[in-house]
């Protein structure tokens, strides 16, 4: 499965979204930040685009 992870960025008072580690953008609010992670774990997988098994 994806690894999301959402932080808090004190500098751009934003909140920076990770997935497997990897910065893929902010957004104004936590809620905002989940919402958009979970479209775009949504939108690989079901493009077929599956997590590589470490």
């Amino acid at each position: 499965m994806y690894h999301k992870h959402i932080v808090y960025d004190r500098e751009t008072k934003d909140f920076a979204m990770y997935l497997d580690h990897e910065l893929v953008g902010y957004a104004r609010t936590y809620l905002e930040a989940e919402v958009t992670l979970d479209q775009l774990v949504y939108e690989l997988l079901a493009s077929g685009h599956f997590p590589q098994a470490a």
